[in-house]
């Protein structure tokens, strides 16, 4: 699986039209972590869940400010996908109550 996930990141890599944002971020994850497929899928269900109610509340600018720090601060750190990322996370929140 995580030769899978490390085909997928190259081949995106050196073509255009790569997936989304989130689906890079569960690819580190995975990568790192060293999901199942259906971790895998979970990890994208989660932030199609948190896109669609970002959405609906008006606050895909909180949700766009999240993805960009997990993308600039992920980090693998003993088998373990690590953000810093506290800060734009409570802000979401704080948008979608």
């Amino acid at each position: 699986m995580k030769a899978l996930h490390l085909i997928v990141a190259l081949t995106c890599l050196f073509t255009a039209g790569c997936g989304s944002l989130e689906s890079d971020l569960c690819d580190y994850k995975c990568d790192c972590e060293g999901c199942s497929d259906r971790e895998y899928d979970e990890c994208l269900d989660r932030y199609d869940y948190r896109y669609e109610d970002a959405d609906r509340r008006g606050c895909l600018d909180r949700y766009d400010e999240l993805l960009a720090c997990e993308d600039d601060t992920g980090i693998c750190r003993d088998y373990r996908w690590d953000i810093s990322c506290k800060g734009e996370r409570d802000a979401l929140d704080r948008c979608l109550r």
